[in-house]
């Protein structure tokens, strides 16, 4: 069997006797808002029945560049694990698959020819900085896929 250490990602291969007891766990993911940020604390919100929990900013999947791109109102996914000793805790969080941004600056590049895409330098209303295609202006809503961190396109909808 493969398995896989929840905080570190990293991976075993084990085998097991037919007479071998192993313990379950649920682990479930809920829907969340995100808050703000507290030092090194995230506070998040339960949409529905409005109970807020405090996570560490240790406890984000994607580390300090995913926290870089939270924003107000962010859906949130968190996952809690249940345990016999514990009871039920949150143990992660992750930000969505994408979501989209408002541009607060660009910067320019120079006169270069280039073929293909060319990009420039963004910042975003949140203060994190991405690669923009060199038609995207400051005040265009843009999607980013929040995996690899990149441009997918710009949000037309108004």
């Amino acid at each position: 069997m493969e398995l896989q250490e929840l905080q570190t990602n990293a991976k075993t291969n084990e085998r097991f006797k037919s007479g071998d007891n192993l313990e379950i766990l649920n682990l479930q993911d809920e829907n969340y808002q995100y808050l703000y940020s507290d030092g090194n604390a995230v506070h998040l919100l339960q949409p529905e029945s409005f109970e807020t929990i405090e996570m560490s900013a240790d406890a984000c999947e994607g580390g300090d560049r995913a926290l870089s791109f939270l924003e107000d109102g962010m859906p949130i996914a968190v996952s809690f694990l249940t345990t016999p000793e514990h009871g039920r805790k949150p143990y992660t969080f992750k930000l969505p698959p994408n979501h989209t941004f408002t541009v607060a600056s660009v910067t320019e590049r120079g006169g270069q020819a280039a073929k293909g895409t060319v990009f420039k330098n963004a910042t975003l209303e949140n203060g994190a900085n991405v690669q923009v295609p060199e038609f995207v202006n400051a005040g265009d809503k843009i999607i980013l896929d929040l995996e690899t961190m990149k441009y997918m396109k710009r949000d037309l909808a108004k």
